[in-house]
């Protein structure tokens, strides 16, 4: 019974002891940046002394009032406590770590000690998020070059933290200006992805990045590459569509080749004798002198090689016959090809005769109507004034019928007048002045002059 009894008075005093105490200031939770600084605070409803004062860290405790207990791992780093009272009335309890570490990550609470009996706060949570190291991601080396059809293994690698950090493998081209591919995206670490190596990958630039959501503002990168895939010869030949017989026909091998291609053939189907063409020193550009029509239908063939491998193309050339403009010259005989250019012939002849008549009529026009023209114009818009002369002879000639008894003569008149003005202000007179002069006509028979 007395068992019972004391039983009974220790919860009550517990009780008591509980209702007594009371935190008006709790820890709060926090989330920072390991190595940055972080403060745990409380406040008792009343003052008590200091080594009744201690933190727990997930339950265990880390301080007595302001001393750091060694099996906190606290001991010699930068932590200070700091108890103070605040009106005389209440207790303010401070916890500060400097340069904090993703090992202080916990459960926090003050308790305060009463004969005995440990009082505790309610629980804050302390999240210290980690930062990669400056060192990540790391890309592993490729071994260039690469020859086409081999597998290329991508490897990157970052931190070992948390929050995990994030990782996103991406590929875009150095000379082609393409979005970028991204090829994996994933939370863990290594990242690893593998392709087959072909031309179109040559030059290539694959990239790692890595990112954290601890701090947005923290992007890095590592690369491989560039890529230097070696492939054979891609080859196209360039040339006219058609040629025409008696010219030059001129064929470009063009190639594309990693590493570059180191020599040129060309073959043809039939055989051309070796007068018939030439190769530059490079053998990339192969001229046929004189194609005829026989040529029609000629395979021409271009073969590339490099330290890959060889590679061939060939194409075929239609010919088109100059005489009468088509591919399948029809054969005529000579009377037939004789005729043809007779009136080819006449055909320009009377085109010539004809532009040389249009050019004639256009020059006299121009050099004859167009003056004459114009000169009427002019006349008719100006009036030219002639001054009268102080003296002018006015002539009259007639002719007057023979008298009866002169058979053989005609009499000419010639009759002419003169006007001489003797002052400005009289009128001007007129003098008629005249001559007979008789022409002898033997035999005539006319009363007129021969």
């Amino acid at each position: 019974m007395r068992m019972y009894f004391l039983r009974y008075a220790f919860i009550v005093n517990l009780i008591s002891i509980i209702k007594a105490v009371e935190f008006s200031h709790n820890p709060q939770d926090h989330v920072v940046i390991e190595g940055t600084t972080v403060k745990l605070t409380c406040v008792l409803e009343e003052v008590v002394s200091d080594r009744s004062l201690s933190w727990l860290r997930n339950r265990q405790k880390i301080t007595e009032g302001r001393n750091i207990l060694e099996s906190s791992q606290l001991l010699y780093r930068d932590v200070i406590t700091n108890i103070s009272p605040l009106s005389g009335k209440s207790t303010f309890y401070e916890l500060e770590i400097r340069s904090v570490l993703y090992s202080d990550s916990g459960k926090y609470a003050c308790a305060v000690d009463r004969n005995g009996i440990e009082v505790k706060s309610e629980a804050a949570d302390l999240t210290v998020n980690q930062l990669p190291d400056p060192i990540y991601p790391i890309c592993d080396p490729i071994g260039n070059p690469i020859s086409e059809g081999n597998r290329v293994k991508l490897k990157c690698t970052g931190d070992i933290i948390d929050p995990p950090i994030k990782l996103r493998l991406s590929k875009y081209m150095t000379d082609i200006k393409t979005d970028t591919e991204v090829l994996l995206y994933q939370q863990t670490t290594p990242i690893m992805h593998s392709i087959i190596a072909n031309a179109s990958d040559n030059n290539a630039i694959f990239t790692c990045q890595l990112t954290t959501p601890a701090n947005q503002s923290i992007i890095r990168n590592c690369s491989f590459g560039p890529l230097n895939v070696w492939y054979k010869p891609n080859i196209t030949i360039q040339h006219a569509a058609t040629t025409l017989s008696g010219r030059e026909a001129i064929f470009i091998c063009q190639t594309n080749a990693n590493p570059p291609v180191t020599d040129f053939m060309w073959q043809f189907y039939p055989p051309l004798s070796i007068d018939r063409y030439d190769v530059d020193d490079i053998g990339q550009v192969m001229r046929i002198l004189r194609v005829t029509i026989d040529d029609n239908g000629l395979i021409v063939k271009c073969t590339a090689r490099n330290t890959v491998g060889r590679v061939a193309y060939h194409v075929t050339i239609k010919v088109i016959d100059t005489d009468n403009g088509s591919i399948n010259k029809p054969k005529t005989n000579a009377i037939e090809s004789t005729n043809n250019k007779q009136s080819k012939k006449k055909s320009i002849s009377l085109s010539v005769l004809l532009a040389v008549v249009s050019v004639l009529v256009l020059v006299i026009v121009f050099a004859i109507i167009i003056p004459v023209y114009y000169f009427c114009i002019c006349s008719k818009k100006e009036e030219n004034v002639v001054g009268q002369p102080d003296v002018y002879f006015e002539p009259q000639d007639r002719l007057t019928l023979p008298l009866p008894n002169k058979r053989h003569s005609v009499l000419w008149r010639r009759s002419f007048g003169a006007q001489v003005p003797t002052d400005r202000d009289v009128d001007a007179m007129y003098l008629e002045i005249q001559s007979d002069h008789y022409i002898f006509t033997p035999d005539s028979r006319c009363n007129t002059l021969p």
